[in-house]
């Protein structure tokens, strides 16, 4: 009997793999209406025939239908045929009570209803016990092996079905055992090989209709994007692969990823973040992930995955409230890295609500689907990368033509930030360059919300920028608005923004600063925008590097140029150059005020300023600084010191008063016999002075300081050469029996009016020295004609006249004396008309030198005594001067500017008077 159960038991496991094979020739579901009629033959079986081993042998080949379809993937075929089973049962039971109710004759026949009863409830029990221990069984052993699983489901039902027969029958353990075990091991193999066989075949076909879903994509990838391809590929995906019923794509984008593409979960989670980190760990085998390998995760291997990384889990909660709770109600996942060039540019997630929707088949059409998808993303990009690069080429050809001809750095901040955002299509641009100390960051040039922190200084360490300085490499922020790293100082919120920070960096790799451009809202730059600000940044490192290095040599050349300018302004003595000197220094310096002083005993006076002098600065220039004040012990010999803000330092509070916000002090000259310092005024706040004016000041402070010394020391040496000049004119007058102090009294009226004339120092000098020596002459005039009480002889006179020219001679050997005072002596006794001598030289041909002593000594001998004449009054003096302007003696001008300048001008109306 066990034969004939095992032989039944095959044909008709071999009738239900063939119905199955060809449902979808036929077009109907031959499978299902087998099996029902299956189900028909063990219910007519406990109705008619005895026998309860063939009554089992037909319920073990439904059985072995629904480990079919389980095997097979096939759910819901698998529910429908269950449930129709158990209906046929359940039918089958209403109808045998109905007919046994009616006491039709046919229930004659039958069994007891008692038996047919048990045997029905038997057969409903068997089904669903044995469809649920299949359904349950043989998907989580077919993970490891699948012909193990096969063996395992069969012994499972083979021992379900002995139990209930042997409750039913009360027949022999052993041989119900033998019984089952013969159908399983019949029936197993033929199962296995249409199980291999079917597996091959519907492995085949999704991947078919992956090809031909992915053929339709190739159109999108020819015309459109990449971006704009992912939803399409995504959609793609859920619909091939077996079990998926909603799916994400996360991409690359530097070293995080990004949600660009949803099926089933809303728009919510598009754009949300990742980290690398986090994406490996989803996926649960970094290793795998790197080489591109799927991963079957189901609800527990998700629950352990979410308990072991914190991240994870706040990432899933995160994207569970934006997608509307639906990512909680994911019972498995399907996840696919997908490989290009070597690295991990996207992952494909296949996601379903129930557990354990995913199999091999799933994973063999994900591997192949993905395969494809990487192939055509090659062939997209190596298409974009050409793009990029023409692209690029156009960049650098535009750029460079738009920033050629242009000069400075202010022009070609100004064009930079209008390129880039042209070349970004951004809103929003900066270019901040490093400050000369090294420590400060300025924007030259911004637009957009940018504008709000051109030319604010960006402390070293602050902000993206130095970040990126720091780091040598760009940053790239999809969410700026919420990065910690971003700088601060804007008045206004920023709403959500994307930048990308961009640094600059010379040919020898010297920071320059560093190129922003920024978009509105999150996530709005992708790899090629970061490629394309690489070269944008480039042009923009190379051509501010040259526009520098002209403008450094430009401010070489016209440093050089000012101190030789400096230098031969003040190549000579002459201390009357000192105030323009100063206005000089204080235009290189960009300084409102500058101010030499000098140390007198224990005091800084002021020597020379130059500039505007504002009344409070005025009156802190009298007051003469102690040299022992903090601002002169800050200047050490040499070195310039500098005071930004005078407010921050409580010992500059007097300066602060008087209006001045930045301080710049240098020391001129530190010798023995001189100690002189330099000081610069700013009234407005700055940002200090740079280090070219640094330089330029330094070499200013070394030309005027060698002036200083060569005027110290010349007037030391003139000092010097007064004394004896004043003694040889007064050994002069005391051997003439001059009246006393006649030497002195002209030199110092010759003084007052060359003063009056608006001569220099210099020429006062001249004067001075000139008036010492007038009469040197004499040495050579014997005593006799000299000392004569009484007139002179013609012959005496004419040998008194020679002491002019013979005093000139003696002077010429004297190299120190100038040639002015030469001319005094040679020349203060010619006369206006010309009748004076030696020379008889007339009018403005008479140096004016001697013109100017001419009329001083004329006035001192007027008012003085001599042993031939008394001494007359100022008043009758200057009438007498007069006088002798109108002879013909004196120059007229020069006597009315003299007799100006000693009060005496009415002597002139006087004298006219009388005439």
């Amino acid at each position: 009997m066990e034969t004939v159960e095992a032989v039944i038991s095959i044909l008709l496991t071999a009738l239900l793999m063939a119905a199955h094979s060809g449902r979808e020739r036929w077009g109907l579901t031959p499978f299902n209406m087998l099996a029902s009629a299956v189900g028909l033959m063990a219910l007519l079986s406990s109705f008619f025939v005895d026998e309860l081993g063939l009554y089992f042998g037909l319920l073990f080949t439904l059985q072995v239908g629904l480990l079919l379809l389980v095997a097979l993937g096939d759910e819901k075929r698998w529910q429908s045929t269950l449930a129709g089973l158990l209906l046929i049962s359940g039918l089958a039971f209403g109808l045998h009570n109905l007919l046994h109710l009616l006491h039709l004759p046919l229930v004659q026949v039958a069994k007891s209803t008692g038996i047919v009863n048990l045997r029905i409830g038997a057969q409903a029990l068997a089904l669903l016990l044995g469809g649920m221990a299949a359904w349950w069984l043989y998907p989580r052993l077919a993970v490891r092996n699948r012909i193990q699983a096969l063996v395992a489901v069969l012994a499972v039902l083979s021992l379900l079905n002995t139990g209930l027969l042997f409750l039913l029958a009360r027949e022999g353990l052993l041989e119900l055992v033998a019984s089952f075990l013969l159908q399983a091991l019949l029936t197993g193999p033929l199962l296995g090989l249409y199980l291999e066989w079917s597996r091959r075949q519907m492995q085949t076909k999704p991947i078919e209709t992956a090809y031909t879903a992915l053929l339709n994509t190739v159109e999108a990838l020819a015309r459109g994007t990449e971006e704009e391809l992912w939803p399409r590929l995504l959609e793609s995906a859920v619909r091939v692969v077996p079990g998926a019923q909603a799916g994400s794509i996360r991409l690359r984008q530097g070293s995080d990823f990004v949600f660009v593409a949803q099926q089933g979960f809303g728009e919510g989670i598009l754009g949300v973040r990742s980290s690398e980190l986090e994406t490996m760990t989803w996926h649960g085998n970094p290793a795998a992930w790197r080489q591109g390998q799927p991963r079957i995760a189901n609800y527990a291997d998700i629950q352990r995955t979410l308990a072991a990384h914190q991240e994870n889990n706040q990432l899933t909660q995160k994207l569970d409230q934006s997608s509307g709770n639906m990512v909680g109600r994911i019972r498995s996942t399907l996840c696919m890295p997908i490989l290009l060039g070597g690295e991990v540019v996207a992952e494909i997630n296949l996601d379903a609500f129930r557990d354990r929707a995913f199999g091999e088949q799933s994973v063999e059409v994900a591997r192949q689907y993905a395969l494809q998808v990487t192939v055509l993303l090659a062939a997209h990009r190596q298409q974009a990368e050409l793009e990029a690069r023409i692209h690029e080429f156009e960049v650098i050809e535009a750029l460079s033509a738009a920033l050629r001809g242009l000069k400075g750095t202010g022009e070609i901040t100004k064009r930079l930030v209008r390129e880039t955002i042209r070349l970004m299509n951004s809103e929003h641009a900066a270019l901040l360059l490093i400050e000369p100390d090294g420590k400060h960051m300025r924007c030259y040039a911004a637009a957009g919300f940018f504008l709000e922190i051109k030319d604010q200084p960006v402390p070293q360490g602050q902000g993206f920028s130095w970040a990126a300085i720091e780091s040598r490499a760009p940053i790239w922020s999809q969410q700026a608005h919420l990065d910690k790293r971003a700088f601060g100082r804007f008045k206004t919120p920023r709403p959500p923004f994307s930048e990308i920070v961009m640094p600059l960096f010379s040919s020898k790799g010297h920071p320059l600063g560093v190129l922003i451009s920024a978009r509105n809202g999150a996530g709005t730059f992708f790899e090629r925008d970061m490629r394309l600000m690489q070269v944008i940044s480039n042009i923009a490192a190379n051509t501010l590097e040259r526009v520098r290095a002209n403008e450094n040599l430009e401010a070489e050349i016209a440093e050089k140029t000012a101190l030789l300018e400096l230098s031969q302004m003040l190549g000579g003595n002459d201390a009357s150059l000192l105030p323009v000197a100063l206005e000089k220094i204080r235009q290189m310096g960009h300084a409102d005020c500058v101010v030499l002083g000098v140390l007198e005993g224990e005091a800084f006076r002021t020597r020379a300023v130059a500039g505007e002098v504002r009344p409070e600065v005025a009156r802190l220039l009298d007051k003469h600084l102690p040299h022992n004040h903090p601002v002169f012990q800050a200047v050490a010999p040499g070195q310039p010191f500098q005071w930004v803000n005078t407010e921050l330092h409580p010992e500059l509070r007097a300066f602060t008063a008087a209006g001045i916000h930045g301080l710049y002090m240098i020391g001129v000259v530190h010798e023995t016999e001189l100690q002189a310092g330099m000081a610069l005024y700013r009234y407005q706040p700055s940002q200090g002075w740079s280090a070219s004016e640094n330089r330029l000041l330094e070499g200013a402070a070394q030309i005027l300081g060698a002036l200083l010394l060569r005027l110290e020391r010349t007037r030391q040496l003139e000092a010097a050469y007064d004394g004896a000049l004043r003694a040889i004119g007064l050994a002069l007058e005391a051997r003439d029996r001059e009246t006393a102090g006649h030497t002195d009294r002209v030199a110092a009226l010759a003084e007052q009016l060359g003063r009056a004339l608006g001569l220099s120092e210099t020429e006062l000098r001249d004067l001075r020295w000139g008036a010492y020596l007038h009469d040197v002459g004499k040495l050579t005039i014997p005593d006799a004609i000299l000392l004569k009480p009484g007139k002179l002889t013609p012959e005496e006179f004419s040998t008194m006249k020679t002491h002019a020219p013979l005093g000139d001679n003696l002077v010429r050997n004297l190299p120190f004396v100038p040639l002015a005072a030469r001319q005094v002596v040679r020349h203060h006794h010619e006369r206006w008309d010309g009748r004076g001598y030696p020379d008889g030289l007339a009018a403005e041909h008479i140096p004016l030198s001697a013109r100017i002593f001419a009329i001083c000594d004329v006035f001192d001998a007027l008012c003085s005594e001599r042993p031939y004449k008394a001494a007359m009054s100022p008043e009758m003096a200057a009438q007498e001067l007069w006088c002798s302007v109108q002879s013909g003696h004196l120059d007229r001008h020069l006597v009315e500017v003299f007799l100006k300048a000693q009060g005496l001008e009415k002597a002139i109306l006087l004298t006219q008077a009388a005439d």
